[in-house]
């Protein structure tokens, strides 16, 4: 453990990224007192909050070069790493489902408790942030003569336009899983629909989960497989992808406010990747001018065939607990009645 870990961690590989306020715009006030102490007695009106300071062209470049100084002087006392470089090019393969029996796709577990639940995974192979799968995937797109050369659209040059594409999709069917599975059908608790979006490795999955009764999860789990293959058959509208649209938007907007934000869309800037400046510069622009006929072409990146979708399905209740892959599992009691006394006390 400790050798995997020190392989992902030596100094001459670190990506470093750095979000603060250079421009020195927000200053607190701070006490007249000596030592900045509050007295607690303050003037009617007197504002604590911020106070707006613009600090000199002359000053801001100086405390950026000092920060870059310290930066590398503390490098620059780290010793390189004698550790062997982790292997980065081992994606995840996505299975093949079709040389799978459908009993092997789905796994079954339940555990013995006193209040009934149950909670269900779906889920199949999807690309990376950038549209990219492995070989599998690779395949199946060209099975489908799969293109992100959408026609007419005015993004598909862009290196952002997999991903924001994905993004847009990802709340279309997360609306549709919540008016359908759980709206209109009533079959579930709560519901959504994940991609892994993963930025250097090529390959990538989806994820839909849904929380029933246990004596309803089967027909939950028949009722997101028809929201996740319904795309196909009834494609997004155009008041869907607004919906999603101002949604994505809205939360960028929010989500800037943070540095931890920042630092996530900065984060793989340094590396070898489609990923660049205008990945960042452009993001509102691209969700103000996607179409429905993008999300729409980007839905098929998606595995959804019957024999692509793998199912596990988890319920508590009463009765024996059991893991299984099969429909007839073979149960396995917890219950204390069927524990053997290994001391016996007069």
């Amino acid at each position: 453990v400790r050798q995997a870990v020190s392989a992902q961690l030596r100094p001459q590989d670190l990506e470093i990224n750095l979000v603060a306020d250079f421009e020195g715009g927000a200053m607190r006030k701070t006490g007249t007192v000596e030592g900045a102490l509050s007295t607690g007695k303050h003037r009617e009106g007197e504002d604590e909050g911020e106070l707006d300071v613009e600090v000199p062209a002359v000053a801001r470049e100086r405390r950026l070069l000092e920060l870059d100084q310290s930066l590398w002087t503390y490098l620059g006392s780290l010793p390189p790493s004698e550790v062997p470089q982790a292997d980065n090019t081992r994606a995840p393969v996505i299975t093949r489902g079709e040389d799978l029996s459908p009993e092997a796709r789905q796994r079954s577990a339940h555990i013995e408790d006193s209040d009934e639940r149950a909670v269900a995974n779906l889920g199949g192979g999807a690309p990376n942030r950038w549209g990219m799968g492995d070989s599998y995937h690779k395949e199946k797109m060209a099975q489908k003569r799969f293109s992100w050369d959408t026609p007419g659209s005015k993004l598909k040059d862009h290196p952002l336009y997999p991903s924001v594409c994905l993004l847009a999709l990802r709340e279309v069917i997360n609306t549709r899983l919540f008016s359908t599975v759980r709206d209109s059908l009533g079959l579930s608790y709560d519901c959504s629909f994940e991609l892994s979006l993963l930025d250097r490795l090529e390959a990538g999955w989806y994820t839909c989960t849904v929380s029933a009764h246990p004596a309803r999860i089967a027909e939950a789990v028949d009722a997101a497989k028809g929201v996740l293959q319904g795309v196909k058959k009834r494609p997004i509208s155009e008041l869907e992808l607004s919906s999603a649209r101002k949604t994505l938007i809205r939360r960028h907007e929010t989500d800037t406010q943070s540095n931890e934000y920042w630092i996530s869309l900065l984060t793989h800037l340094q590396y070898d990747n489609p990923k660049d400046l205008s990945c960042i510069r452009d993001l509102e622009l691209m969700f103000q001018k996607l179409t429905w006929r993008d999300v729409q072409n980007a839905y098929h990146t998606l595995l959804t065939d019957p024999e692509q979708i793998f199912v596990s399905v988890s319920t508590a209740g009463p009765g024996a607990s059991y893991t299984s892959g099969g429909s007839a599992p073979a149960a396995v009691s917890t219950s204390s009645e069927h524990v053997k006394q290994l001391i016996e006390v007069d």
